[in-house]
């Protein structure tokens, strides 16, 4: 896009802090672990929390945080590994042969987050899902762009969000394991937005990507680049 993307409002959370900054010189740290911390979940009506998993809580409320009551015209819904602990669940259960719970079931599925969202927030605008490995924030981010290019004026809620892996499943995974939910309310730049475009791949980056773009976004830097998975992608300031 000509002028990129103007954040208007944005959300963000980790076990470790709700500031952006933070987050980024505590991961920073070599010996830096994740620790448990309850899930903020003022904005989830208590029938639906009951029956939520904690990632889909997350993402809910992050998302409805960033939104701040605007209606958005788009929803772009980004997890590297989706509700892995409800997946989980249900593989402990086929192992051991019991019956698999419904409830736990539909918490499974990639687009759990956005349909709940939806019903939460009472929405009926188009939503999109999506996991494209550690790549999947930039994956949203285009998904964003695209639809702002043919809608002047609209505006789009993107969340991003992942849960820490279990530790069988940590090892196979290049990154750090970090619990982290984005949430950001986009429109199309007139003047001074961010623009995302492919760069020449460098070292793989360890820590998850969204928290990374947040930091950046309010530390003034001129850019960010960031290798993930092979592929080298730099978000830039307009006109820097």
């Amino acid at each position: 896009m000509k002028n990129g993307l103007e954040i208007t409002r944005w959300a963000f959370w980790s076990p470790e802090t709700r500031e952006p900054s933070e987050w980024r010189r505590h991961w920073s740290r070599p010996d830096a672990s994740s620790h448990d911390a309850k899930v903020p979940d003022r904005d989830v009506p208590a029938a639906l929390r009951r029956r939520m998993s904690a990632l889909a809580t997350l993402a809910v409320q992050t998302a409805t945080e960033a939104a701040g009551g605007v209606a958005a015209d788009f929803l772009v819904f980004g997890s590297q590994h989706g509700d892995v602990t409800s997946l989980r669940a249900m593989l402990d259960d086929i192992a051991a042969g019991t019956e698999l719970s419904p409830t736990v079931f539909s918490q499974s599925v990639h687009n759990a987050s956005a349909g709940l969202y939806t019903i939460i927030s009472r929405s009926s605008a188009p939503v999109c899902a999506l996991s494209s490995g550690a790549s999947t924030f930039a994956a949203a981010w285009l998904e964003a762009e695209g639809f702002l290019s043919e809608h002047a004026g609209a505006s789009v809620l993107l969340a991003s969000y992942d849960e820490a892996l279990p530790p069988e499943y940590a090892s196979y995974s290049s990154q750090r394991v970090c619990a982290y939910a984005l949430g950001l309310l986009v429109r199309s730049a007139h003047t001074g937005g961010v623009e995302l475009e492919p760069a020449p791949a460098e070292r793989d980056e360890p820590l998850p990507m969204a928290p990374l773009f947040i930091a950046w976004l309010l530390s003034g830097e001129p850019s960010l680049r960031i290798t993930a998975d092979g592929r080298g992608w730099v978000w830039r300031r307009t006109g820097a």
